[in-house]
């Protein structure tokens, strides 16, 4: 769509415009209002400040029949030759910020709108922020906020700009973007002064928009009692003699199906699926080549609940059997986990349909994972800090069961009180959200995949910036995610979300305040009391920093660092201690205090000299560091 035809658009969902008027190419151009602007307006030309295709602060008519001439000489310069098909638009020219207004149409979150700071340089600036198109008022003031254009409001260098006038210009932009078939559009600019906001330049791409449909879940993944592990086998280098092991413990009834065993851990083994009681529950590790013919038979057996272990679907090529399984499950309302997945945990019946090698505690979080590989490893992680779990899904390739499900399913299980999710890729982007903004439980999200990705369009300026993980991060922050930058975060961090107070324990002054930078990032520093200084006074060196970090100088001992913690023990659920090399430092018998205080987290600065302390962390099974950066990711 050409810029008029865009403006006719704008009029019906309510944007402002500038006056405007259309000339034919051999058409005089006069004009009513000054200063004023010309462009071309031709389908021809694309981005027309590039190629010369504007003049602006046109002061009367003489001048604008002039700026005409010029544009066709500039087009010529670049090999674009006008014909009697191409115009020219003549407008009033606005001023005041340049703001960016745009929206592409992602393959993942479908309608999608980008705001930031407008003008030549919106590509490389890049002060943008994403809004979805199903984002609330609170939500777009939060993505607002994300940009460094944010700051010209309610007021900047002595002129008034209207916030509220902006998010009723985007939740307008939300409807036309929603209600047309529109795959691209940009208004750059899109002014803001005192008297208004107004699209001065804008262009649309329309065409039909490809969705796909979501299909919500109707039965519970985890109503389990009679579960049937296809694939069982007495081989140990073998997947199914890790689940069926796994699997032993559980409350949940649990059978083993191998057509060539006829018992397996003193259990009876099923040779068929015929032979077997009524199901809820198959996981499946069996060749890929059996695995649709064995689907379709536990579904007409009513089987509800399917975890598909093998591999060898979308992720070796065997997209069309992937693609059967997603049919399935649609067409008989069935959950089908993975294929190519570890499988599930679930505490309530301390059931481990894994083939992990770690023990699992009973615990609090929920934990997502896309990647078999990660999860094993924060298993283990967990395992070594007894940190638990009330559910585990292993996600794999999705063909159905995928993060929408697995969070709104999640949201229903009383034990799960976090979510800690592990992504690589999003499906539906839409039902992503949506399952995050009704999430009543906190969600911590963690994405593979920062290297630039960003899509390439030769249309809009929208299509280039429109970068696949800052948009993913962005969408589901503002949705109401807690954005986390490393795996283990996702499984030290939850012990940590109500506290808003930090204390850092130092004996050195620069480490303490490096911390501070990091750790200020995400909570605060918690403010000394005259009370807890005049203690802290009366058990440490005068020359002790006398505020938070709290440096105890850098001939600390271990007896000084447990004065200090008596102090100051009961003051927050997160202390910092750092230990830092010194001559009379004595790491290991400050790591033995430490581990009186479980609220302590020590970040060991230093190699050698820590041998031994963290051998003793280690077999106390004490959470610790060894750099600054790494210990504040996990709040």
């Amino acid at each position: 769509m050409k810029e008029a035809e865009v403006y006719k658009l704008l009029d019906k969902y309510g944007i402002s415009h500038p006056k405007y008027k259309l000339f034919k190419l051999n058409e005089e151009v006069n004009f009513d209002t000054f200063p004023c602007v010309i462009k071309i307006h031709s389908d021809k030309v694309v981005h027309k400040s590039d190629v010369g295709g504007v003049i602006t602060n046109i002061q009367n008519n003489r001048s604008l029949k002039s700026a005409k001439k010029e544009i066709i000489k500039n087009l010529k310069k670049h090999s674009i030759t006008l014909d009697e098909n191409d115009e020219f638009i003549v407008e009033e020219e606005i001023k005041g910020i340049e703001l960016f207004l745009g929206g592409v149409f992602d393959t993942i979150f479908e309608e999608t709108i980008v705001f930031g700071k407008g003008g030549t340089l919106v590509e490389i600036e890049k002060d943008i922020t994403y809004i979805d198109t199903e984002s609330d008022e609170k939500e777009i003031m939060k993505s607002i906020e994300k940009t460094k254009i944010s700051k010209i409001f309610p007021q900047f260098r002595g002129k008034k700009y209207n916030l509220k006038l902006l998010i009723k210009t985007i939740k307008n932009f939300q409807k036309m973007f929603k209600n047309e078939d529109i795959l691209e559009i940009d208004i750059n600019p899109l002014i803001i002064n005192e008297k208004g906001i107004f699209a001065v330049d804008a262009r649309i791409k329309k065409g039909e928009k490809q969705k796909k449909e979501f299909v919500k879940k109707n039965n519970s993944l985890f109503n389990i009692k009679n579960v049937a592990i296809f694939g069982a086998t007495d081989k140990k280098e073998k997947v199914g003699y890790a689940i069926a092991k796994n699997a032993l413990k559980s409350k949940a009834n649990i059978y083993f199906v191998n057509p060539k065993l006829k018992t397996l851990f003193n259990k009876k083994v099923y040779n068929s699926l015929n032979q077997l009681p009524q199901i809820d529950t198959a996981v499946i590790a069996i060749p890929t080549k059996y695995v649709l013919e064995n689907v379709k038979s536990l579904i007409k057996k009513g089987v509800k609940n399917i975890i598909i272990i093998s591999a060898g679907f979308k992720e070796s090529g065997n997209i069309q059997a992937e693609e059967e399984l997603s049919r399935l499950a649609k067409e008989n309302d069935i959950n089908i986990v993975g294929p190519n997945c570890l499988g599930i945990y679930y505490s309530k019946l301390n059931l481990n349909l894994t083939f992990a090698k770690s023990k699992i505690y009973k615990g609090k979080i929920g934990l997502i994972s896309q990647s078999g590989a990660v999860l094993t490893a924060l298993m283990d992680k967990a395992s070594k800090y007894k940190i638990g779990f009330s559910h585990i899904i292993s996600m794999g390739n999705m063909a159905d069961f995928n993060f929408a499900h697995a969070i709104k399913e999640l949201n229903e299980q009383k034990s799960c009180e976090v979510i800690a999710i592990y992504a690589e890729g999003v499906q539906f982007g839409k039902a992503f959200l949506e399952a995050i903004r009704n999430s009543k439980k906190p969600i911590l999200l963690f994405k593979a995949g920062k290297s630039d990705a960003a899509k390439k369009a030769a249309f809009s300026h929208t299509g280039n910036i429109a970068g696949d993980y800052e948009m993913i991060m962005t969408l589901s922050e503002i949705a109401g995610a807690k954005i986390k930058d490393s795996i283990e975060s996702l499984i030290f961090s939850p012990k940590f979300l109500n506290e808003q107070n930090v204390i850092i324990l130092t004996n050195a002054g620069g480490p303490g305040t490096i911390l501070t930078d990091l750790v200020s990032k995400h909570k605060d520093l918690l403010e000394l009391d005259k009370k807890t200084i005049e203690k802290l006074n009366a058990i440490l060196p005068p020359t002790w920093s006398h505020n938070n970090p709290i440096d105890i100088i850098g001939d600390a001992t271990a007896k000084r660092y447990k004065n200090a913690l008596e102090v100051i023990k009961n003051l927050s659920d997160i202390i910092f201690v750092i230990i830092t090399p010194q001559y009379m430092t004595n790491a290991k018998a400050i790591a033995k205090e430490l581990l009186n205080y479980k609220n302590t987290i020590p970040i060991l600065l230093g190699d050698k000299s820590f041998e031994s302390a963290k051998k003793l962390l280690d077999k106390n099974k004490k959470l610790y560091f060894t750099s600054l950066e790494e210990a504040s990711k996990i709040l």
